[in-house]
């Protein structure tokens, strides 16, 4: 596996800095029954895994109220979420801080930096994939794949927050720039200092285009605002802030798995743009593909 990051797992992220952890892309994992239930839940190691207890509120401008109750049970790893995506790496070939730009094909291989394949799964977002493809010479039907930005803050707190019954806060309609707000020492243990607050704000898909070039400090002071409001003057400033820029972070229409992964290809493709955007979304289209590489074999 080439990854061009110094970690797995892509938005299966976590920060750590002066005792505060922070999961800075997707903030749990809700299995929906789906495949990736049994492997979080019976086959991977188990140690730190916590069922998140309390549920998510609705805000609208920044009023909280009860009101988002789906019944979806939600995990995370007391240490961070990239902990799932480390054990799910365990045992693997794993080439770290490997950015590979360009694939060539030399008959019936496929050659990634001076090494051969027999095949190859893209994993990408879509408009990456798309573009490796087309420097080989192939094209695949992505044209109505379309993604949204998604700014992330980082923020730790040296007060700690008063007793909520939530651990996070939802915009559904995202009319506010405060789209998702995880309480990270909230949702789990272990997430910040004692007496001490670690919070992850995700903004809208509209204010993160419209600012996905602005200065960190402005982005900063607007999103401190928002929790100064929530939480009162204690949460002016924080002690440790920062922004996590995610260009493709969820997919908002997408392609054919059917259309774009031929029956008989040794080049597939695994992008959240055939599925969603969740993990329990990407942990599908991930074995969906290996399974149609394995039949063909």
């Amino acid at each position: 596996m080439f990854e061009k990051h110094q970690s797995v797992g892509g938005r299966v992220s976590t920060r750590r800095e002066a005792g505060f952890v922070w999961d800075t892309g997707a903030t749990s994992i809700a299995p929906r029954g789906k495949l990736i239930e049994r492997v979080l839940l019976d086959e991977l190691d188990q140690t730190g895994l916590l069922k998140i207890e309390k549920p998510i509120y609705l805000h609208e401008g920044l009023r909280v109220k009860p009101g988002f109750s789906s019944g979806t049970a939600r995990y995370v790893h007391e240490g961070g979420i990239d902990v799932f995506a480390s054990r799910m790496a365990d045992g693997m070939d794993v080439r770290l801080g490997v950015s590979v730009d360009s694939i060539e094909k030399s008959g019936e291989t496929y050659r990634i930096l001076d090494e051969e394949f027999d095949a190859l799964i893209l994993s990408a977002p879509a408009p990456q994939s798309s573009l490796l493809l087309w420097n080989l010479g192939e094209s695949r039907p992505f044209a109505n794949v379309r993604y949204r930005s998604c700014l992330s803050v980082l923020l730790g707190y040296q007060s700690e927050l008063p007793a909520t019954r939530y651990h996070a806060l939802l915009d559904v309609e995202q009319i506010h720039p405060l789209t998702w707000l995880s309480l990270e020492s909230v949702k789990s243990p272990g997430r910040a200092p004692e007496g001490a607050t670690a919070m992850v704000a995700q903004l809208s898909a509209a204010f993160s285009f419209a600012h996905f070039e602005t200065d960190d400090a402005i982005i900063l002071e607007t999103v401190a605002r928002f929790i100064e409001r929530l939480y009162g003057t204690s949460f002016a400033v924080p002690a440790y802030s920062s922004v996590v820029r995610w260009k493709y972070s969820q997919p908002e229409s997408f392609a054919s798995f059917e259309r774009v992964n031929r029956r008989g290809s040794k080049l597939l493709v695994a992008s959240d743009g055939l599925l969603g955007g969740h993990v329990e979304d990407a942990f599908d289209i991930g074995t969906r593909t290996a399974q149609l590489l394995v039949e063909e074999d």
